[in-house]
């Protein structure tokens, strides 16, 4: 009876107690969450105080920089004033000079009139025109302005290994060298274009482009009045062939420019050197067939 009474009252107390255990328990959990929230905002001011504190030092810093910009400029323009008024200081007016009674003595002492004559201002203009450019007969006494060096151009190509082979499409690069070449041919000279299928070709670009435009526009010198220039693209052979043909005077006509021929023996030796091949079949009188087989690989 004893035991179970002590059992009993053992009970009551657990029962009493645990109330005021969950509660002690729950009170030290919010205590720390409080505590961990404290240090937490703490930091976030702490943070946001030193962020004011930089950039309140960020912007004293500018503020002297602008300050002494500021002096600095002023005092290069007040160097500047003073030394635009010590030169208007030292400024004197310029003596007017009586132009024509100037000429009239000037004349008097020379015996002659100082002014030149009609014929010396057309020399001049003449010798002037001349050196400015490099001229060439066309249709009697007409002239027209050659600004393309293409013995010189030839000469460097032919010496210097300018650019790298590369596969290319045929049709894109006679379109683009005709593109080129057109504006520098004359008047006279219209340029007709036949392009069929052929192969890829391995070719410097660029030398093969200046050797072709070359011999275009020489092709374009051995034409007199209106006449015509076809250019046509094909496949023989597994090459690709390239046609330049013309209806004029035909190459090797007597009187022709010697830098024409020049250019036709540095273009074959340029597209010979790039392993083309390269044909020619000339008409005195009638015109000029030059064929240039490229070769797709080396």
């Amino acid at each position: 009876m004893r035991s179970k009474v002590q059992y009993i009252f053992f009970f009551v107390a657990v029962i009493l107690l645990l109330p005021n255990v969950l509660m002690a328990q729950t009170v030290m959990i919010s205590y720390e969450s409080l505590i961990q929230e404290r240090i937490i905002w703490g930091g976030v001011v702490s943070i946001l105080v030193v962020l004011v504190i930089f950039l309140e030092i960020v912007r004293r810093k500018q503020r002297k920089i602008s300050k002494q910009s500021y002096l600095a400029q002023k005092e290069k323009i007040t160097f500047l004033e003073a030394k635009v008024r010590d030169i208007e200081q030292q400024k004197t007016k310029p003596s007017r000079v009586n132009k024509p009674k100037f000429e009239e003595e000037v004349e008097s002492l020379v015996g002659g009139s100082i002014q030149p004559t009609k014929q010396e201002v057309l020399s001049e203009m003449e010798v002037e025109e001349f050196t400015s450019s490099r001229m060439k007969g066309v249709h009697g006494d007409s002239l027209k302005v050659v600004e393309n060096d293409d013995v010189g151009e030839l000469t460097i190509m032919s010496t210097h290994n300018l650019g790298k082979s590369k596969l290319i499409n045929p049709k894109e690069f006679i379109e683009n060298t005709l593109e080129e070449v057109k504006p520098t041919l004359p008047e006279n000279v219209s340029v007709a274009v036949q392009i069929g299928g052929a192969p890829m070709i391995n070719i410097n670009q660029n030398v093969f482009e200046k050797a072709i435009n070359a011999l275009i526009r020489c092709s374009a010198n051995t034409i007199e009045g209106n006449g015509k220039i076809t250019v046509s693209l094909y496949a023989s052979m597994g090459e690709a062939q390239v046609s330049i043909s013309d209806n004029g005077k035909g190459w090797g006509y007597d009187g022709q420019d010697t830098d024409d021929l020049k250019t036709l023996d540095l273009a074959k030796k340029i597209l010979k050197s790039q392993g083309a091949t390269f044909d020619m079949n000339t008409q005195l009188g009638k015109g000029t067939e030059i064929v240039i087989s490229i070769p797709n690989k080396k």
